[in-house]
């Protein structure tokens, strides 16, 4: 064995050319395969970093019938309702994102951090680096001033002092006590949590009539042995009885297709992206199948060159095992070379991922080139150099080596099975790539149309920011009243501001809140739900800084203030759908449902109407409008901010830094972006899948050329003899160049027709990643086709042009 691989060693440097473009291939197909598989691997196949990760489980609620079908959360009765399971659940836990302003006058950083029931951390069986976790007494009403760190903050904040706990550190002016710190290798499931907080619940949001005031993730241990169907079964008897005493709220819950769904909590953190990764990971597999294809083609050339050096080594008492196993040990050293090339570009295109936003998946922080992914890279490495080293072997042996003696010379014509494999191998080639080519051409066509989506509102010059009044500071309505006139005042007299504006929920921002509501006098049809909208609380000038047009009625005005009529705007298609006469304004609204409240201070008039925004998709499809409440009537600590100026002026920026230092020095802005950096990041996942697929299969495509273009070059070198034969008896130089290039064409017409077959299959699996493209779209699949034939037809020119330079004199002197 070390003998062949000397001897193949020695060939494959000889023959320079071969190898260069062999290990080319490889390195390419085999490095590619490795990036995505890597990438699949953390996020999706691999168990999260917890013991026992697949008895965790995450629960929400449902409602179906108003459009709420995932990403939903729970009400605090859910989770002690649930808490009481203990034949299903080990343990169940709540949690809510929020954040803290912490540092010093002048200094203030904002922290990502989570508010978490004492359970939370025996829910994942996970125990602090130094000091404790929360007990429930940390977790009582307005004594819950208690706080773990993660190990990032510690370390950045703290300086690693471990006398850290037990000490106070003040969070949005509050002084809280450390009780532990998290190790290194923490991270919370699905969020970016630096600091952990308890969750405690006020005593009203523990009756039975906060039932539906979902605004909690909950996550839970399943007890051994118990499935997930098992749970789900559970809940749905809970929730049916829930249902059943109701009272005046049944029929409402039954309309809306009441119930829950308990997801694996890994499922439920990459469900999203799970379906483009898995795209991503067959495009991949389909570009090393044309490279294993191409290499195979090179490889069954390369062997019908030395099969008289085979037939001679077997004259001379090698068997034909012998013979085989020095082509399957050259194969696998040119793939075992190819798979190291292919790890170093791995690593590479890690890193190209990572900047097109793989870094951003769940666990994406980990996505890293291992021990796990050196092994698939060799694993594909080895079974790629068998499935292209098999092709010549297989010719070896079904092949009568002592008639090669007998045969013409280099210009005979070559074995009529080994003309077949290759023309086969051609021919996959073709239609595995047109199966990448539709891929990449529908979901190049998808996001060209997403684009053209008009997002409701105009991004262009508009700057956003968070900020969130500490209640330490801004206790009442008074506050925060006061607080945001002064500062909203100060960014409108910055030169170069035009509009400035604050709302609760900004498109694209990944906040978004939606609340039922009830239409006074409109009477709903059996079965029908009431609108469920996107709540959102803004000021004055929130409509003509993001430029939404006001299309009936007015917006809001100073003369909108805590003590005048309560007020309120909708948008187009509430307007549509429940005033379709056009007499919206002036109509009055609930907030929320009759039966919720006693009415006071929670119904409005409709002044206004204004154009409706898309919130967090510009491929939105089923939109369910927006309801829009005067900051001043409503005021809210949590808000966004946006700045409209009148060009890129850096200085803007800095401006509204200092104007909020002005008004608190102790309060940081932060989510800074500008709205196209919003809209730009919410079409990222659909702009790398398509850049990756498009990449693939412009790759396939070369691959494709090449391989046609192999086969041609080689039947010319075969058939010169011929073709100078047929010239010497009168055959026109053009006759005889069709014919080339005709076999050209052929190949490549048969490889399209099999790959519109493998095309429809693949586009129904991509139904759902496309917007506003049928995935058998006929436009699509005539350009592909088109540019295969016309790369076909390049491909096929060189070689069939060198038969008409053809003399027949020279090439029977060949012979």
């Amino acid at each position: 064995m070390l003998q062949d691989f000397r001897f193949g060693l020695k060939l494959l440097w000889k023959e320079k050319a071969f190898t260069i473009t062999a290990l080319l291939t490889l390195a390419l197909c085999i490095g590619a395969n490795t990036a995505i598989f890597t990438v699949l691997r953390t996020v999706v196949l691999e168990p999260l970093a917890f013991a026992e990760s697949d008895r965790l489980v995450s629960v929400f609620n449902i409602y179906p019938g108003i459009q709420v079908t995932e990403n939903g959360s729970n009400s605090v009765p859910d989770y002690f309702d649930r808490r009481q399971l203990t034949g299903i659940f080990d343990s169940v836990a709540f949690t809510q994102g929020n954040g803290f302003d912490l540092g010093s006058e002048g200094s203030p950083v904002h922290v990502e951090s989570q508010s978490v029931t004492p359970s939370f951390f025996k829910v994942l069986r996970v125990s602090p680096m130094v000091g404790r976790t929360f007990v429930e007494d940390d977790a009582v009403y307005k004594k819950d001033q208690f706080a773990i760190l993660g190990y990032g903050l510690w370390k950045d904040k703290f300086a690693g002092d471990v006398h850290i706990v037990g000490r106070d550190i003040r969070l949005s002016g509050v002084p809280y006590r450390v009780v532990g710190v998290m190790p290194r290798d923490f991270e919370s499931p699905g969020s970016d949590a630096k600091l952990w907080v308890p969750l405690a619940f006020a005593p009203e949001q523990t009756l039975d009539s906060a039932r539906h005031n979902n605004s909690w993730d909950m996550i839970a241990r399943l007890q051994p042995g118990v499935t997930i169907a098992a749970a789900q079964r559970r809940i749905d008897v809970l929730n049916k009885f829930q249902i059943e005493r109701a009272g005046k709220l049944r029929t409402l819950l039954e309309n809306a297709r009441f119930g829950s769904v308990v997801h694996g909590l890994k499922d439920a953190m990459v469900r999203n992206i799970k379906p483009t990764l898995y795209l991503l990971q067959a495009a991949v597999v389909l570009v090393l199948l044309i490279g294993c294809v191409n290499v195979a083609n090179l490889m069954l050339v390369r062997s019908n060159i030395r099969m008289k050096e085979m037939a001679i080594r077997h004259s001379l008492g090698a068997a034909r095992g012998r013979l085989a196993r020095q082509l399957l040990t050259e194969s696998i050293t040119l793939a075992g070379l190819g798979g190291v090339l292919g790890v170093l570009l791995a690593f590479a295109g890690v890193r190209v991922l990572a900047v097109l936003g793989a870094q951003d998946l769940p666990r994406g922080a980990a996505i890293h080139i291992d021990a796990g992914a050196l092994l698939f890279s060799a694993a594909v490495a080895g079974l790629t150099g068998l499935v292209f080293g098999s092709v010549p072997v297989y010719h070896l042996v079904r092949r009568d080596l002592n008639v090669i003696f007998r045969q013409t010379g280099r210009t005979g014509t070559s074995e009529r099975g080994a003309v077949w494999t290759r023309s086969a191998l051609v021919v996959c080639q073709v239609s595995l790539a047109f199966v990448l080519l539709i891929g990449a051409g529908l979901l190049t066509l998808s996001f060209a149309r997403l684009l053209n989506v008009s997002p409701g509102f105009q991004a262009q010059n508009v700057d956003t920011a968070m900020f969130a009044l500490p209640h330490s500071r801004y206790p009442d309505d008074a506050h925060i009243r006061n607080f945001v006139a002064n500062v909203m005042e100060g960014l409108r007299a910055i030169p170069g501001v035009t509009h400035a504006g604050i709302a609760s929920l900004l498109p694209f921002g990944g906040n978004n809140s939606d609340s039922v509501i009830t239409i006074v006098g409109y009477n709903m049809a059996a079965g029908e739900n009431p609108p469920v909208p996107y709540s959102n609380v803004v000021d004055t000038g929130y409509f003509e800084t993001l430029g939404i047009p006001l299309q009936q009625g007015r917006g809001f005005s100073r003369s909108d203030t805590a003590d005048s009529q309560r007020v309120a705007i909708i948008d187009q298609y509430l307007a549509k759908k429940y005033f379709p006469r056009g007499d919206a304004i002036g109509a009055q609204i609930i907030r929320g449902l009759p039966t919720m409240h006693d009415g006071k201070n929670f119904q409005v008039t409709v002044v206004g109407v204004v154009g409706s925004v898309k919130t967090s998709d510009l491929a939105e499809r089923n939109p369910i409008g927006q309801i829009y409440y005067n900051d001043q009537q409503y005021p809210r600590g949590f808000m966004f901010l946006a700045v409209k100026s009148r060009g890129n002026d850096a200085g803007i920026a800095a401006a509204v830094r200092r104007e909020f230092a002005k008004a608190d020095p102790e309060l940081p802005l932060f989510d800074v972006k500008s709205m196209d950096q919003r809209l730009a990041t919410s079409v990222r996942e659909r702009k790398a899948a398509m850049a990756i697929c498009a990449s693939f299969a412009a790759l396939a495509l070369v691959l494709s050329a090449i391989g046609i273009y192999g086969v041609l070059a080689y039947t010319v070198s075969q058939r010169t003899r011929e073709f100078g034969i047929r010239i010497a008896l009168g055959a026109r130089a053009g006759t005889v160049v069709g014919m080339v290039m005709g076999q050209g064409m052929r190949l490549a017409a048969i490889g399209l027709a099999l790959g519109i077959g493998g095309a429809v299959l693949l586009t129904r699996l991509m139904a759902k990643m496309l917007y506003e493209v049928q995935p058998t779209d006929p436009a699509v699949f005539a350009i592909v086709a088109a540019v295969l034939m016309a790369v076909a037809l390049a491909a096929s020119m060189v070689p069939s042009l060198r038969v008409a330079r053809i003399k027949p004199s020279a090439a029977l002197r060949l012979e």
